[in-house]
C-alpha cells in the first residue's frame, strides 16, 4: 500500500515537471493540457504506465488541433490582461461594473480551458466543435463548473498561505489538480458517453 502510493507520487511529480517543461513555449501550452489530462486520468484510475511515453503520444497527436484552440485562448487571456490592468486604475461606478465583467470573463475563460483541452485529447474533432462542446458543458454542468474553479482557487490560495501546499504546488501541483478535476471530469463524460478514440 505504501509503496504504492509512493509510486503515484513519483508519477505526479514526473507527470508535473513534463507539463510544465512542455508548456514552456507557451504556444505548446494547448498541447501539453491534453497530455496532462489523458495521463493524470490514467493515475487517477491506477493505469498508469509509462508516464513519458504516455504523455509525449499524445502530445505529438493532438499538437494541431491544440494549436487550433490555444491560440486564441491565447490572445483572449491577453486582451483580458490588460482589460484589468486599465480598468484597475479607473474610478466610477462603470468601472467597478467592468472589473466585475473582466473577473467574471476570467472565471468563464479558466472553466472553458478545464473542458475544451480534456474534450480535444478525448474527441477527433474540429477546433470550432471542439470549443462548442466546450461551452455546452460548461453552462450543461454550471454547478460542477463552479466547482472545478473553487477547488482550483482553494488550492491556490491554499499555496500562497501555506508553506507545505506551496511545495506541493511546486512539485506536482499541476498534475494533482489535474487528477482532481479529471475525477469530475469523468463523470460528466461519462454522463455525455465522451470516451477516448481507442476506448469508443
Amino acid at each position: 500500500m505504501m509503496f504504492h502510493m509512493v509510486e503515484k507520487a513519483i508519477n505526479l511529480i514526473k507527470l508535473n515537471v513534463l507539463w510544465v517543461l512542455f508548456s514552456l513555449p507557451l504556444v505548446t501550452g494547448g498541447a501539453a493540457l491534453c497530455a496532462l489530462h489523458i495521463v493524470a486520468v490514467k493515475i487517477l484510475k491506477n493505469e498508469e504506465g509509462y508516464v513519458f511515453r504516455d504523455f509525449w503520444t499524445v502530445y505529438k497527436g493532438k499538437m494541431k488541433v491544440s494549436l487550433q484552440i490555444w491560440i486564441p485562448l491565447l490572445l483572449g487571456i491577453v486582451v483580458l490582461f490588460f482589460d484589468s490592468m486599465f480598468w484597475r486604475n479607473m474610478e466610477g461606478s462603470l468601472a467597478d461594473i467592468m472589473r466585475v465583467f473582466v473577473f467574471v470573463m476570467l472565471g468563464m475563460w479558466l472553466a472553458l480551458v478545464f473542458y475544451v483541452f480534456p474534450l480535444a485529447a478525448r474527441m477527433d474533432t474540429t477546433a470550432g466543435t471542439t470549443y462548442r462542446n466546450g461551452i455546452l458543458l460548461l453552462f450543461k454542468y454550471l454547478p460542477q463548473s463552479m466547482y472545478l474553479l473553487f477547488v482550483t482557487g482553494i488550492f491556490l490560495t491554499a499555496g500562497i498561505l501555506w508553506t507545505p501546499v506551496f511545495y506541493i504546488m511546486i512539485l506536482a501541483g499541476g498534475s494533482l489538480l489535474a487528477v482532481i478535476h479529471g475525477k469530475m471530469l469523468l463523470w460528466i463524460f461519462e454522463k455525455e458517453k465522451i470516451v477516448p478514440p481507442e476506448e469508443g
